[in-house]
């Protein structure tokens, strides 16, 4: 009995030594960031050799970077409802019909997270070549919805599979339409699933460089690819500056985001627990 009790001791320190060196991990390389954002030399360059407000100074007079921070919202905004909506409804297709062969269907939609995205990228370059809209700004909402769909179909299907369908026949039974019983039954009860959908998809949307390099416009460029051109010419840390800011866009997102979905579970059990799935 002590040594069971010695063991399981043992474990939960072997975990959180591990859930410690994890998080430091993750947040070390944005410490670095943050302290080097108020370096006074214009090098980067880790411990600072002084500290200053300079690069904030210079990061506010960046014109392009406000420029393509707007382009960025609006794409990611766009493409984020647009996975919402085409998401919810291939998982609502995967979990309520019997399509043929519905484990290569859902492989096939879940490839883009696998697939490295310089080789999306080259791949839709010379797709939006072949047809004849390469730079058009209906190619670069295409190909951030293609990159964010799988993240939405993931969360969106495991929502489904957890959802109890009596509840639609119910409410079909009592008269509702196909559309009155999914946005007054369906979509309150997968709510939780659809905001963090939504929120991954947006930030991997905003955050997407790779793919896009390869599709944006000269003069119409989104904010990581400014920051990656300016990288390109400028080695001070005015991206850091930038980056600083972000990490603090992220963190109020994420903050929200905990406000919004508290007390509140995600359904994650995609196949323990499935219910009728078939119509």
């Amino acid at each position: 009995m002590q040594a069971a009790a010695s063991g399981i001791r043992i474990r939960y320190v072997f975990l959180w030594t591990f859930t410690v060196v994890g998080i430091l991990f993750i947040i070390a390389p944005l410490f670095v960031v943050v302290v080097n954002s108020f370096s006074a030399v214009a090098y980067n360059v880790f411990p600072p050799e002084g500290f200053s407000l300079r690069w904030y100074q210079n990061l506010a007079g960046q014109a392009a970077f406000y420029a393509g921070a707007w382009r960025s919202l609006v794409l990611a905004t766009l493409a984020t409802l647009g996975a919402l909506i085409i998401g919810t409804m291939a998982g609502y297709a995967l979990v309520r019909y019997r399509l043929p062969m519905p484990n290569v269907v859902k492989a096939f939609m879940l490839s883009p997270i696998v697939m490295p995205k310089i080789v999306l990228g080259v791949a839709l370059f010379m797709f939006f070549v072949r047809i004849g809209t390469l730079g058009g700004y209906s190619s670069l909402l295409f190909t951030h919805m293609l990159v964010v769909l799988p993240f939405v179909i993931s969360l969106i299907t495991a929502a489904l599979f957890n959802f109890d369908w009596t509840l639609q026949e119910a409410a079909m039974d009592l008269g509702a339409g196909p559309l009155e019983t999914f946005f007054r039954v369906i979509l309150p009860e997968i709510s939780v699933s659809v905001v963090v959908a939504g929120v991954f998809a947006f930030v991997t949307s905003f955050d997407q460089v790779e793919t896009t390099l390869f599709l944006v416009r000269p003069g119409d460029n989104t904010l990581p690819v400014e920051m990656f051109l300016y990288l390109q010419k400028w080695q001070d840390p005015t991206i850091a500056a930038l980056s600083t800011v972000l990490i603090l866009f992220a963190v109020a997102i994420i903050g929200g985001l905990s406000l919004v979905l508290r007390n509140q579970k995600l359904p994650l059990d995609v196949g323990g627990s499935r219910k009728e799935t078939t119509a």
